[in-house]
């Protein structure tokens, strides 16, 4: 297994970042690849991403715990990847939020090079990209 982690200082109360990236309409938006959301069960959502690569699509579930500040996702009757975002408050208003990625498995990834420094790139550009929405309001 290989796991993956970035963390960023967001412009904004953990509250609002949460919200901002647990609203499943805007998940593109901050989320590497084309995404698609649509109900699903259990609880929760199922979520097709589609690799801006266009090398694979995963069918995957996301569920969001508002109380943790907490998403956590994976891929839908597998266990090769799962990932999760945590929200957490800092001082003067701000906050921190961490994106984790984990591969089981015989993954690109997981053989390090340049596979794993595109996951870490994906990663930063994400976070990047949430810091943003939630600065934009």
């Amino acid at each position: 297994m290989t796991e993956f982690e970035r963390e960023r200082a967001m412009p904004a109360p953990a509250e609002r970042v949460f919200t901002v990236a647990a609203d499943v309409n805007r998940l593109g938006e901050w989320l590497p690849g084309v995404i698609t959301v649509h109900p699903g069960e259990p609880q929760g959502v199922d979520v097709d991403v589609h690799d801006p690569a266009g090398e694979y699509e995963a069918p995957g579930v996301l569920g969001a715990s508002r109380e943790q500040l907490r998403l956590e996702w994976g891929r839908r009757g597998s266990s090769d990847y799962s990932g999760w975002l945590q929200v957490s408050s800092a001082d003067g208003g701000s906050s921190y939020a961490t994106l984790h990625l984990s591969f089981h498995g015989d993954q690109p990834a997981n053989h390090g090079g340049d596979a794993a420094r595109d996951v870490e790139r994906r990663l930063d550009e994400s976070l990047e990209r949430l810091a943003k929405l939630v600065s934009a309001g």
